[in-house]
């Protein structure tokens, strides 16, 4: 088959996410939507398109967050549309090294967890699949060595996100699509996308209407700003916050710098298995040991093992109406995260007020993936409580 051949089929088999990619003259092209609409596979669909219509030799980088997330998603994709288009047969494909050429071209695919590749060769073409799985720092390590323009096509899942600041950019075009611009969906899978809209409100807003997330009247924490943590300020000390965990639960550490009324956090540490020993060596090999640090107080035994590890570990203040206490003196700073903590961003919109059955929303937070929050509180409400006489312990 030869190359305008190809071009006719896979306008064909084309959804509007397609067409928006090929019209669009801007540097950022993103596309914001909901699923099942078609997104990646229209974007799939272009890179090929680009691989028969352009003369001169170019190269597109496909990146996600992690290579079995390609793998089982775009990568599976490309084999399905380049073998049934007949473009796959004639070119080169790679399997080892992830590239494929064809009629001049290289695409390539590789995942943000590669940090050679992140900061390795250009490229002339990027497309971030699933980008708000990224950092905002793996983005611009990757668009500064691209010399043409950038997909990112992402679920509006979260609130907040560098993702929509890029919106704001005069070299950037938004395209939203919905299950409804997917025109080869079938019947059975468009009634079980349409069951949500009932069910969940929330969740159909996002997913259903490709719309962004917005904070629920449950949500405790709403307004946190994210920045890279490169540009956090010098501190003269910081404290850190611990939460225990092992086999069910993960460890969480977080530091802590103050600076007037905003408090400026990192997470450092967000892993499951992690005995007190293992803590501890982490906590040295990052220079954190030496550093105040607040520890939850149920654990009086770890907490000693730390000391003994020489780490600077104190119990947390912990009393009767700790826990709403810890929170109201939270909400009195303006509270900025580094954009690294990518767990920080997930407890920051799961941490939630409880609801009962009958839709009452009471003044006690639900008590799951909040480990982070629970390190923060620990440090933060114990360092800084006398600022405002809550309770005596």
């Amino acid at each position: 088959m030869d190359t305008s051949e190809g071009q006719r089929r896979i306008k064909e088999l084309c959804n509007k996410q397609f067409y928006e990619a090929v019209n669009s003259q801007k540097r950022l092209r993103i596309f914001q939507g909901g699923t099942r609409s078609g997104k990646s596979w229209s974007l799939q669909q272009y890179c090929l398109y680009l691989m028969t219509i352009t003369k001169d030799p170019i190269t597109i980088s496909i990146v996600r967050k992690t290579l079995p997330a390609l793998k089982r998603s775009v990568i599976r994709d490309f084999l399905h549309i380049s073998k049934n288009l007949g473009i796959y047969w004639q070119g080169v494909h790679n399997r080892s090294e992830n590239i494929f050429e064809y009629n001049g071209h290289t695409l390539e695919f590789f995942s943000a967890d590669d940090a050679q590749k992140i900061r390795g060769s250009a490229r002339d073409i990027l497309w971030l699949n699933e980008g708000n799985e990224l950092l905002y720092e793996d983005f611009r390590q990757l668009a500064m060595r691209t010399r043409g323009h950038i997909l990112i096509d992402f679920n509006p899942s979260d609130p907040i996100h560098w993702i929509y600041d890029l919106m704001d950019r005069n070299d950037a075009d938004t395209f939203i699509s919905t299950y409804k611009d997917n025109k080869f969906l079938p019947k059975e899978l468009i009634n079980e996308i349409e069951r949500i809209k009932e069910k969940d409100p929330d969740y159909w807003r996002v997913y259903g209407e490709g719309q962004r997330a917005v904070f629920s009247q449950r949500q405790i924490f709403m307004n946190w700003e994210y920045i890279p943590w490169s540009e956090f300020p010098e501190f003269d000390d910081t404290i850190v916050g611990i939460d225990f965990g092992y086999s069910q639960d993960v460890a969480a550490v977080c530091e802590v710098g103050k600076v007037g009324d905003k408090l400026f956090v990192h997470e450092w540490l967000y892993k499951k298995g992690m005995t007190n020993r293992d803590l501890a060596e982490f906590l040295k090999d990052n220079n954190l040991n030496e550093k105040l640090t607040f520890c939850d107080s149920a654990e009086p035994k770890s907490i000693e093992e730390l000391k003994q590890m020489n780490v600077w570990a104190k119990p947390s203040i912990k009393g009767q109406g700790s826990v709403n206490a810890g929170i109201s003196l939270l909400k009195e700073y303006e509270i900025i995260i580094s954009n690294e903590s990518i767990n920080f961003r997930k407890e920051q919109q799961s941490y939630l007020w409880e609801e009962l059955k009958d839709g009452t929303i009471i003044n006690k937070p639900v008590d799951k993936m909040n480990h982070l929050m629970d390190s923060l509180r620990y440090c933060v409400y114990s360092k800084y409580k006398n600022r405002n006489d809550f309770f005596v312990v």
